[in-house]
């Protein structure tokens, strides 16, 4: 009995519709009143305030309608318990339940409508009884024309059939009709957004089906000659005999090699991680204990990393130091293996984050890697999020410093 849902969204209609439906309700309960009997006593001499409290109810009342989204059953309670004890007539219910038929739907919307309709039927009957044919407003409307309006008169009950019936019928109605008309278009927007998200589902289906098959070609293309290198750098090394530049340069060929494969294997895995997927929640707390793990696994690494408040830092900036000290281990190892490297991280949320990190500098290595490649990547992380990146030689060290700012923005 009690329960009921939503149809569409309690949005707040056009003010001019509210004041419209105020205004023609204001005028509907005025109506009521001038023909009810406390008007008609006045009219004959009697006195008290009861006439100026029910012209001020019939004023005041429908102001509640510019809440009937919100409130439907309120409104609509409210209006119908007030019509059975005062003589506004029975507009005000029957709009607010028009409105509670449109916004609402289950059984406790039709159990509000026969409680409607009971005090429709009361407000009718109690009109239909009053005396004489001036105090009566459905008399005054539908009698004669030339009587006089301090006689008594009588309506059939045709007539107050039809006035029921109508009445209760264009509020039901017209509930009904505004009720398909939102869940009409309801059903367009959950249609569409439906469409939307089939579209993207399908345009992430092709990225990744285009990067399954990416991937394919590349390992295939790719894995082989590198691993037909490496097989011919091992054995070109093991068969150096004496020269040991032969072996070195054997040696370096296959490390290369190897450090290729594995720069591969990296890239093949992103390419087949699902379209959009986000990385782990990492934190900056960690960092100092993945560079040792992970990131600077085989190197020479001296480190030093503190970050003050690093568990609130933004996950965007965390992201970025990750990769961006990864990259600068990362590249570190190609162009200058066995060097030692010296890597600085220091952050707090009123300076930001620097990260500092420098090696001996190996021009032969260096150019061989390709290491701008790695560099060019950093400093586009850097501006992504506005910060900065400085890099040369000092004497016979090669430095990168980067700053970040804390918060984006």
């Amino acid at each position: 009995m009690t329960s009921f849902d939503k149809v569409g969204a309690d949005t707040r209609p056009p003010w001019w519709r509210s004041v419209l439906y105020v205004l023609a309700t204001v005028l509907l309960s005025l109506l009521s009143v001038a023909y009810s009997p406390p008007m008609w006593q006045m009219e004959r001499g009697g006195s008290g305030a009861f006439p100026g409290l029910l012209l001020l109810t019939a004023m005041a009342l429908p102001v509640m309608l510019f809440w009937r989204h919100r409130t439907p059953f309120l409104c609509t309670h409210v209006m119908a318990a007030v019509s059975v004890f005062l003589p506004i007539g029975n507009s005000l219910p029957l709009v607010a339940l028009a409105t509670l038929i449109g916004r609402r739907r289950g059984p406790a919307v039709w159990w509000t409508t026969a409680g409607v309709a009971l005090t429709s039927a009361w407000v009718i009957g109690r009109d239909a009884l009053a005396q004489p044919r001036a105090a009566s407003a459905l008399k005054s409307l539908l009698g004669p024309t030339q009587a006089d309006p301090a006689q008594n008169a009588q309506l059939s009950w045709a007539q107050l059939l039809a006035v029921f019936v109508l009445g209760l019928g264009i509020s039901i109605g017209a509930g009904l009709l505004v009720r398909s008309r939102r869940e009409a278009a309801s059903a367009t927007v959950a249609v569409q957004a439906e469409k939307a998200v089939s579209g993207q589902l399908g345009d992430e289906l092709a990225r990744h089906d285009e990067r399954e098959r990416i991937a394919r070609e590349v390992h295939d293309a790719m894995g082989h000659r590198l691993s037909l290198l490496s097989m011919y750098a091992g054995a070109l090394e093991a068969n150096a005999g004496s020269d040991p530049r032969v072996a070195e340069a054997a040696h370096l060929v296959r490390s290369n090699a190897g450090a290729a494969m594995d720069d591969l294997r990296s890239l093949l895995s992103v390419l087949r991680e699902p379209v959009g997927a986000e990385q782990p929640a990492v934190s900056l707390t960690d960092l100092a204990t993945v560079v040792q793990e992970s990131f600077g696994a085989g190197q020479r690494l001296s480190s030093s990393i503190f970050v003050q408040d690093a568990a609130s830092a933004p996950e965007p900036l965390t992201r970025a130091v990750y990769r961006i000290v990864q990259e600068l281990l990362t590249n570190a190892r190609k162009h200058a293996p066995r060097e030692q490297v010296y890597l600085t991280v220091n952050g707090s949320p009123a300076e930001g984050v620097t990260i500092d990190a420098h090696n001996r500098y190996v021009p032969d290595q260096a150019a061989a890697s390709g290491s701008s490649r790695g560099l060019k990547g950093i400093s586009e992380r850097a501006e992504l999020l506005g910060g900065t990146l400085k890099y040369g030689l000092d004497a016979d060290q090669f430095r990168v410093h980067v700053t970040l700012p804390w918060q984006l923005g």
